[in-house]
């Protein structure tokens, strides 16, 4: 990345300060839905909900002083990519955000259903796609090309892991072992999961595109 002058140095650090906090609140929101679910905690679930307005004020001040360092100090070559690609990727940020709020809801809705809440296999998947998330932000702010494409390469293992979920509530539901409604419920949380993890590869994607300019391969520039 080129030298960048002073005042633009200092923007920049901010942006990725705020973007470091915004990471750090969703994944705490994940790690707290996750939890809430499992442990049929509505007041926590609650919790998340109210903390979604502090993911979506991160992600319009950051979009703002992205834009901002954009019209002032008119960034070149690497300096624009940087600034561009997190526009790019606190949309991500955001949705991850929301897939966390989406199981809150879920264990809201779910307060009377007292079955098995969590199988083994959705705290795997859920473990894998929170790293992919802290790792993603790590490549972010690394510049970390390889740890990037890692953290995409590991999302076939979530897509394995939803697949395996699937197979045995369809089979706990021939068997009639679970309870109809909670087995929509669990598909949906481990559909919210695997969707996180799919936001952390579009942010991996992303930290391809600023490091090399190519984004899904294709030249931007």
């Amino acid at each position: 990345m080129t030298a960048l002058r002073r005042g633009l140095q200092e923007a920049v650090d901010e942006l990725k300060k705020e973007v470091i906090e915004m990471a750090n609140t969703v994944i705490k929101n994940i790690n707290d839905s996750i939890k809430a679910f499992a442990d049929n905690n509505i007041d926590l679930a609650k919790e998340i909900i109210l903390r979604d307005d502090v993911v979506d004020r991160y992600e319009e001040e950051i979009s703002k002083r992205a834009l901002k360092i954009i019209w002032k100090e008119q960034p070149l070559a690497g300096d624009l990519r940087l600034v561009t690609g997190i526009l790019k990727l606190i949309t991500d940020l955001e949705r991850i955000g929301d897939h966390a709020i989406d199981i809150a809801e879920i264990t809201i809705n779910t307060a009377n259903l007292k079955s098995e809440r969590v199988i083994p296999t959705t705290v795997k998947m859920a473990e894998i796609a929170k790293k992919m998330v802290l790792d993603s932000v790590e490549a972010l702010f690394k510049t970390n090309i390889e740890l990037a494409n890692k953290v995409i390469a590991v999302d076939d293992e979530v897509d394995k892991l939803f697949q395996k979920i699937i197979k045995r509530i369809v089979k706990e539901l021939k068997e009639e072992t679970i309870d109809p409604d909670l087995s929509v419920y669990l598909l949906m949380v481990a559909k919210y999961i695997e969707r996180i993890g799919d936001h952390a590869v579009n942010i991996c994607e992303w930290i391809i595109f600023i490091v090399s300019g190519n984004h899904k391969s294709t030249p931007l520039f």
